[in-house]
């Protein structure tokens, strides 16, 4: 009864269009080698989120990297996810992959192409049981609400056909960081990443967030891959910054 009177509530935040995007400067060193941004949508009742990250400057050369997702997921369903898309170009490494959750269930398509070309040089399909794994964005979110309550504990996600708990911990609940658009105060979360996925970005290590106490939004992240350690910061808000927090009110 008061989910229902919740969501009666909050239903006609819900009724039209708002857009939130954060883009991130990617340095290796002190040198920039990417940029990333994600958009968060809210339509109906309905959540769309995208994202894409590609090398810029030394880092093309060294390392081509263009990547980009989407995916979407239903409020009346407690933000359950509905279809996962993820195209990745690393290095001489392309594929794309696609995820429909429908009726318990997660139907998965990989495409391995030939090099960077169009040729497809493998087509799998295969079914798996959905375990509330939700995809690599909504885990993200599942994140940002599990470490707003609880100092360390576990995400479930499925990515590249496999079930994962990730742990994270809460290592300060409140630090201040200054940056070129704005400071912000926020809670610092360390993630161990144990993906075992396809392609360069193959993570590694203990990753460390940063994330905005106020509007939810990644402010800062050091991550680890098994091509080396790189640091990236928010460096641009565009929309309705408390999207976020609407979308993460509805996960249980």
């Amino acid at each position: 009864m008061f989910s229902l009177f919740f969501f009666i509530i909050l239903f006609p935040l819900f009724s039209f269009s708002k857009d939130l995007t954060a883009c991130y400067k990617t340095h290796y060193l002190f040198l920039p080698v990417a940029k990333t941004c994600i958009t968060y949508t809210i339509e109906n009742k309905n959540i769309y989120a995208k994202s894409w990250v590609k090398t810029i400057n030394v880092g093309k050369l060294v390392k081509r990297v263009y990547n980009k997702g989407e995916s979407y997921m239903t409020v009346e369903e407690n933000l359950m996810p509905k279809l996962f898309r993820y195209q990745q170009e690393e290095g001489p490494f392309k594929r794309d992959q696609e995820y429909k959750f429908e009726k318990g269930k997660i139907y998965v398509m990989e495409i391995k192409y030939v090099d960077l070309s169009n040729e497809i040089e493998k087509k799998t399909e295969s079914v798996y049981i959905y375990q509330n794994s939700p995809d690599p964005y909504m885990a993200s979110l599942v994140l940002f609400k599990e470490s707003l309550n609880k100092d360390s504990g576990f995400v479930s996600m499925f990515y590249d056909e496999k079930y994962y708990k990730i742990p994270f911990k809460v290592i300060k609940k409140e630090e201040i960081l200054q940056t070129d658009i704005g400071t912000f105060k926020t809670r610092l979360v360390e993630v161990q990443p144990n993906i075992h996925t396809k392609g360069l970005l193959r993570p590694t290590g203990n990753w460390r967030l940063w994330i905005d106490n106020d509007t939810n939004l990644l402010v800062k992240m050091q991550l680890s891959f098994v091509i080396g350690n790189v640091t990236a910061k928010l460096e641009e808000i565009k929309g309705d910054k408390t999207s976020l927090n609407q979308i993460i009110n509805f996960i249980q």
